[in-house]
């Protein structure tokens, strides 16, 4: 039924760029700017789709108070989203249905890597611009579609650029892995190890587990008979936090030293785990520290700590509303051709899109490092843009 939808949707897509529906028209008319946006709202990955939705929101306020001044005439933006569930299939089907039946001129998401992959190639096949709000894997944009854009480092961007800083905090002969068997996984311990063996320390162990896991014993187990100085690990931060609470409870740590991906930086790991469990663990962090009053709205406004999908959130929805004023029209190849122009100061760092190294529309900037002690991120490095 799945395939069947998605033809069907195809085949109306076709008719509607041939025929530019009254619908569309209609709302562009009364001063609408429809966006779509693909999120995993419920499921493992949850944390990301909800703060995802929350910068989305704050930045939407932000808008829609001045409006988008197109030939005169404010324009607020209205957006329509959907529950992928990390789900490439849901993903795409919610692709089709935001172009075909809601009129968007342009899409957020996902925040999952598959989804990202998904969708990508529909936003060049009906030339409607997209941004990632935080897939990692390089695929999404190496080589890249002409209509697909990421504001976040690539897992090959950020590990080695992030890996100096993490030699230079303790030293280490032995490490291992820990991490969800899926795309985003591998490609962290292929890119990982890679750094890894040219500093001649030695991986003794890799071990995965299947999203949304809750028993890690049996791996955590191998790893301690392999006794690593230092283990890597990889998923959500509800899957961390339980990793990390029965690592503690086997004696792991604190002789092994526990290193997070970006999702171990956020407060969701020691609000799930509780700060002694995750004392004296590190993680990679996307950002580095936000305006006091952005802070203070955050927590006033959700009751809920910052998160760095809650930035992403923010920045991408600021940067397709400059690049739509910009553009000064809702036609969605000029508001992708307003996008491959962007100069924008975001909160995660400065936004251009790029073509380099074999990526297409990429920007980039240096992840940090961070260490939780007493339930805080402690900054063991500045947080710079590369250019810097």
């Amino acid at each position: 039924m799945k395939i069947l939808r998605n033809t069907v949707l195809a085949l109306l897509l076709a008719f509607l760029f041939s025929h530019p529906p009254a619908a569309a028209q209609e709302k562009a008319a009364a001063g609408e700017i429809r966006i779509g946006y693909t999120a995993p709202f419920t499921g493992a990955a949850a944390e990301f789709g909800n703060n995802g939705w929350r910068g989305i929101l704050l930045a939407l306020e932000e808008i829609n108070a001045r409006g988008i001044p197109i030939g005169g005439k404010p324009y607020r933006v209205r957006i329509y989203k959907y529950d992928s569930q990390c789900s490439p299939d849901s993903g795409a089907t919610h692709f089709h249905q935001m172009v075909a039946e809601d009129h968007v001129v342009a899409v957020l998401g996902g925040h999952c890597s598959g989804v990202c992959n998904a969708i990508a190639p529909l936003c060049d096949r009906y030339r409607i611009p997209g941004i990632t709000i935080e897939c990692a894997v390089d695929s999404v944009t190496n080589p890249g579609h002409a209509f697909y854009f990421r504001m976040r480092p690539t897992v090959k961007m950020m590990i080695p650029s992030v890996m100096p800083k993490i030699f230079k905090a303790f030293d280490a002969r032995t490490a291992a892995f820990l991490v969800i068997g899926d795309g985003y996984g591998d490609l962290f311990v292929r890119t990982a190890r890679n750094e890894l063996e040219w500093r001649d320390v030695k991986t003794v162990a890799v071990e995965t587990f299947a999203r949304g896991s809750t028993n890690f014993r049996p791996q955590l187990k191998r790893l301690k008979r392999a006794a690593p100085d230092i283990v890597f690990y990889v998923g959500t931060a509800s899957e961390g936090a339980v990793l990390l609470s029965q690592a503690k409870l086997m004696g792991l740590m604190p002789r092994t030293i526990f290193i997070g991906s970006e999702e171990m930086g956020e407060m969701e790991l020691p609000m799930r785990a509780g700060p002694d469990v995750v004392e004296g663990t590190y993680a990679i962090s996307l950002w580095g520290r936000v305006p006091a009053a952005f802070e203070k709205r955050v927590r006033e406004r959700f009751n809920k700590p910052m998160h760095y999908a809650i930035i992403f959130g923010y920045d991408a929805m600021h940067v397709l509303a400059n690049a739509i004023e910009n553009a000064q029209s809702l036609d969605p190849v000029k508001i992708r051709d307003a996008l491959k122009k962007t100069d924008y100061r975001a909160l995660e760092g400065h936004i251009r899109f790029k073509d380099f190294d074999g990526y297409r529309n990429q920007s980039k900037f240096t992840p940090s490092l961070v260490r939780w002690e007493k339930g805080r991120r402690k900054f063991l490095d500045i947080f710079v843009e590369w250019e810097e």
